[in-house]
């Protein structure tokens, strides 16, 4: 990305009528108004309840009850030295066979919430550049706090570059998921709970189980969780996800699509 002082100034552009300047870069645009950032925290949103539901944990959560129960059953009247069938567990099957990818499913959805909530406050998702002029301290102190859309905006503000607008100083990367959920800036900007981000701390962990499979992860904060896992995430994306982000479509009479709730 080039700098401000190799193109003009978005404001310079537009006042010449140069075709081009009422284009942005999208993932720039969300730190350029309310609408727009309310925009791309429904669209993050909306990814993570892709890949939350695109898990066989959650999409088949009742027939994995189902079959886990059925198990209990079968094991406590005598299991193998019983003349009982094996209970059928096609679903939970699955969910054992695909593991690895669900455990990344499910990271990835916490990873792009967890933005979404900072996009929602004003935070930006970007990494910022330091050799971009006047980034420098912004970058380094990007890596110890969050950093507002308006520090940004104080640094320069939007440029042209002859094809769309650009906001300088950003990378094309995004924050880590290590970074928000290590930090403690950025854990208490989230406004999560501790069991929350423990929990999710411990996806994050697995996640990276599918390099290395086979290997045992330890998840003690999921371990410690009082009912299956599943409880747990499907408040989670009611609560969090669902209701967060039908509110948001109400108050900006948005005509995105509503956040249909896991039942």
């Amino acid at each position: 990305m080039q700098g401000p002082s190799q193109h003009i100034t978005t404001a310079k552009a537009r006042e010449r009528g140069l075709p081009g300047s009422d284009v942005y870069i999208y993932s720039h645009l969300l730190y350029h108004d309310t609408l727009n950032r309310a925009h791309g925290v429904l669209r993050l949103n909306l990814e993570a309840m892709k890949a939350f539901t695109d898990t066989v944990l959650v999409s088949q959560r009742h027939a994995i009850a189902t079959e886990q129960a059925a198990m209990t059953q079968w094991m406590e009247q005598g299991g193998l030295t019983s003349t009982l069938p094996f209970p059928p567990g096609r679903a939970l099957s699955s969910a054992i066979h695909y593991v690895n990818y669900e455990h990344l499913k499910i990271a990835s959805a916490f990873e792009l919430h967890l933005k979404a909530r900072l996009l929602a406050r004003e935070v930006s998702l970007h990494e910022i550049d330091p050799k971009v002029r006047g980034c420098k301290a912004l970058a380094k102190e990007q890596r110890a706090r969050p950093i507002q859309t308006h520090e940004l905006l104080s640094i320069s503000e939007y440029h042209f570059n002859g094809q769309h607008n650009y906001l300088p100083g950003l990378k094309d990367k995004s924050l880590t998921f290590s970074l928000l959920i290590e930090n403690a800036s950025y854990r208490k900007a989230l406004r999560l709970t501790e069991e929350q981000l423990g929990i999710i701390e411990d996806y994050r962990a697995l996640r990276n189980q599918i390099h290395f499979p086979g290997d045992i992860v330890e998840c003690p904060r999921i371990s410690a969780f009082p009912s299956p896992i599943i409880d747990f995430i499907t408040e989670f994306i009611n609560v969090e996800l669902v209701a967060w982000c039908n509110d948001l479509i109400d108050t900006h009479n948005s005509s995105f699509p509503r956040f249909a709730r896991v039942v």
